[in-house]
């Protein structure tokens, strides 16, 4: 079975828009910022918690890790069938 990386599209819970920018400092990379990160809307201007915007999007990532869980599934039956043939 592979392992795959997953990226998840964070939407701002006022606008629908994906696009942010830090208010507090500078991050290459958004997922290593911590929780309490501000981060600004770049269409509304709303500004959030890294926290908060993944708390508002929860749905969407439960439903991704649904998506996971049942592909592994099918990769393990595939998997099983071949051992057991």
């Amino acid at each position: 079975m592979s392992i795959e990386n997953r990226n998840i599209t964070l939407t701002c819970p006022v606008c629908g828009n994906d696009q942010f920018s830090c208010v507090d400092g500078v991050f290459d990379d958004l997922s290593e910022a911590p929780d309490e990160m501000k981060l600004r809307c770049a269409d509304c201007g709303s500004i959030f918690t890294k926290g908060e915007i993944i708390e508002s999007n929860q749905d969407v990532i439960n439903a991704n890790i649904e998506d996971i869980k049942n592909e592994a599934m099918q990769e393990i039956k595939k998997s099983l069938k071949k051992i057991f043939r």
